[in-house]
């Protein structure tokens, strides 16, 4: 039986449609934070430059023409204000011509502490 809360769609699908929108939303607040970026494709090897659009402890979307498909493994060498760190991760999401969100496997607490201070600074442009 349909449910005309839900567009017509039954209470199941509803549910479903319910579920996969929560799974696409970043778990961690993100930041508006443009690092460049190195993306190597763990498993060819292969590298591109790209840079972030937003970034969080737990990921980021990477502004990219030529996203790596959806599962792959990758490693990101990011650059923000003279610092880099380098990351590994997950691609999570592809958009062909615009971009790619990346999951980051367990950081390091130096490396949080890393990404919180870029955080503080794009905050405080100024400072």
């Amino acid at each position: 039986m349909s449910n005309p809360v839900c567009g017509g769609y039954t209470a199941a699908d509803c549910i479903g449609m319910a579920i996969l929108m929560e799974a696409k939303k970043p778990r961690s607040p993100r930041i508006l934070l443009t690092a460049s970026a190195e993306v190597v494709d763990v498993q060819s090897g292969k590298s591109q430059s790209a840079q972030t659009l937003d970034l969080s402890v737990a990921g980021c979307y990477l502004e990219t023409p030529n996203p790596l498909p959806l599962r792959s493994a990758i490693r990101l060498k990011l650059l923000f204000n003279e610092t880099s760190i380098t990351l590994f991760g997950d691609v999570v999401r592809s958009e062909p011509g615009k971009g790619m969100g990346v999951r980051f496997r367990a950081l390091e607490p130096g490396q949080v502490s890393v990404l919180k201070g870029w955080f503080f600074a794009a905050d405080r442009p100024d400072w």
